[in-house]
């Protein structure tokens, strides 16, 4: 059995991590070259797809590149963009105006292009030098999220600081300094089922384009709003991080991502080569979830392999989509909708038609009128959102001529209801078609119960359920075991203790100094606001 643990979360590793782990795909070279060009772009992906990694690639090549280049990659994360739950929306836009300045000032004098006295950013400071701007921007932003977890009035509020601010600003550092372009490599850009955060944040991406910055933004399918301001045909390019599983190198590659991260599970992989290739194509090219099923059917072998895959895809993510029901209350009905009408409907319709004709049915792919229900389209979009289903084109002509969208269903929810799920995921490989769809029309009887929902009500305000959420325990949270365990080792041992905590209370543990703190605090920050957003 391998001695070493498996990393699911970008946040876990330092940038030579990910220089070591990363398996390169055509498609993965191609997106971080755009990532790392003039573009504006928006990278769109399902929880663990690898969004966070492709940026943070595209960050250590540019900093590998930066004596050539001139071109500076800053990587900003907005994890904690849920803690800004107020009824006044410019604290949002302060907050988040301040922390992409900060983030620029900083990494240019990481990079020694800033010098700690420059005043290249005066026009955002009265004056003062960078080093004083860069403090008092931090300050600003812990302020206002101290204000939400305390229930109290930000000391400051306001950064004084508009976009067309920052865009003069650089431009005087890329005149002055030599630098050609900075871009922007921004995580968590969309936080989900805030839409008046989100809106506000793609008007800023929309106002900060110019010649010498390029903004780059991870977002989620499904559940992101762009608002009226930002035209994605217009004002960026669209690019999804979906894995193609009928790609011949698809199963290599996903077997080089895990032995990278543990060449001491190797053996075991070749050994057992089918039933690896079906927990790789049962993720259906998302990472996280390769990762996390290798991981729970250590040692590999079949009967581990097809109790992890019962358990994962009859239940955990079942449960888990079920979930956002509990956090985001105006959703539960499409929320529940959206499991049954697959659950209960589409898959015993595949698995039937699988066992009753000769012609045995591998179709994996759904498609779904274009004038369908408001609330049908929201429930597939949070199941897209879930990582359930996978959409795999808009626009296109079905039966009779009739224009709709196609969706992917998750392959391990389609064979984990088999009595051998590995048995079953290795037979449908075989002659998948993307043409051969399962079709529902506008008006399709399973509609019936939600068509009348009105989805614009659902978007309900989040505050008092996050507030209710900070008692639970550090175990509900997506981290590694050592992390999790360290922080239970230091008092930290719920939700509102970890967002109350700072880097220098983990600095009280052996062995703990201002690096390993930094880390401790930027993987329980992500985790603790994952648990909180769904």
């Amino acid at each position: 059995m391998s001695t070493n643990e498996l990393h699911f979360r970008t946040e876990d590793l330092t940038l030579e991590d990910v220089g070591k782990y990363f398996v390169e795909t055509d498609f993965d070279r191609q997106t971080i070259n755009v990532l790392k060009g003039k573009k504006t772009v928006i990278l769109q992906g399902a929880r663990g797809v690898g969004k966070s990694f492709l940026l943070k690639v595209a960050q250590k090549e540019s900093d590998e590149q930066f004596a050539n280049s001139k071109v500076l990659a800053v990587y900003v994360t907005f994890n904690k963009a849920g803690l800004l739950q107020t009824s006044d929306s410019e604290r949002f836009k302060h907050w988040m105006l301040a922390k992409i300045c900060n983030k620029i000032i900083r990494e240019a004098r990481r990079k020694g292009v800033l010098q700690s006295q420059s005043s290249v950013f005066a026009t955002l400071s009265n004056g003062e030098s960078d080093e004083a701007t860069a403090s008092r921007l931090e300050t600003l932003w812990n302020s206002l999220e101290d204000a939400w977890k305390n229930d109290s009035s930000p000391t400051e509020a306001d950064s004084g600081i508009d976009p067309e601010m920052i865009k003069d600003a650089v431009e005087d550092l890329c005149d002055q300094t030599g630098v050609r372009r900075i871009i922007l490599l921004i995580d968590e850009a969309a936080h989900v089922f805030i839409p008046e955060q989100q809106r506000q944040f793609f008007t800023v991406m929309r106002d900060l384009r110019s010649p010498h910055i390029s903004v780059k933004a991870a977002v989620y399918p499904g559940v992101t709003y762009f608002g009226d301001s930002f035209q994605m045909s217009h004002d960026a390019e669209l690019i999804n991080v979906n894995r193609n599983i009928m790609d011949p190198s698809y199963l290599s590659s996903m077997r080089e991502i895990v032995i990278r991260q543990d060449p001491e599970l190797e053996k075991s992989i070749n050994r057992n080569g089918a039933v690896f290739d079906a927990l790789a194509f049962a993720a259906s090219g998302n990472p996280r979830t390769l990762l996390k099923t290798v991981s729970s059917a250590s040692p590999l072998n079949t009967s581990n392999a097809q109790r992890v895959m019962r358990e994962y895809y009859r239940d955990t993510i079942w449960s888990e989509h079920s979930a956002l029901g509990d956090r985001y209350i105006g959703h539960r009905a499409v929320i529940d909708w959206g499991r049954e009408f697959l659950q209960q409907d589409v898959i015993p319709m595949l698995r039937g038609k699988q066992r009753q004709t000769k012609n045995q049915d591998k179709r994996i792919y759904l498609w779904i009128h274009r004038d369908a229900p408001a609330a049908v389209k929201e429930a597939l979009r949070l199941l897209c959102y879930s990582g359930i289903l996978h959409e795999a084109g808009s626009g296109l002509v079905a039966t009779r001529g009739i224009t709709g969208n196609r969706y992917m269903l998750n392959i391990g929810t389609r064979t984990g209801p088999e009595a051998d799920p590995v048995t079953s995921t290795n037979w449908l490989r075989g002659s998948i078609s993307i043409k051969r769809m399962v079709e529902f029309g506008a008006n399709h009887e399973l509609y019936e119960s939600i068509s009348k929902l009105d989805v614009e009500k659902m978007d309900e305000e989040r505050q008092e359920f996050i507030k209710s959420q900070l008692g639970q325990s550090v175990d509900k949270l997506d981290m590694t075991t050592f992390a999790r365990e360290k922080l239970k080792e230091l008092g930290f041992d719920t939700v509102g203790k970890i967002l109350a905590a700072s880097e220098t209370d983990f600095q009280k543990a052996k062995w703990v100094g201002t690096v390993r703190s930094r880390k401790m605090m930027n993987i329980a920050t992500t985790a603790v606001m994952e648990h909180l957003s769904g």
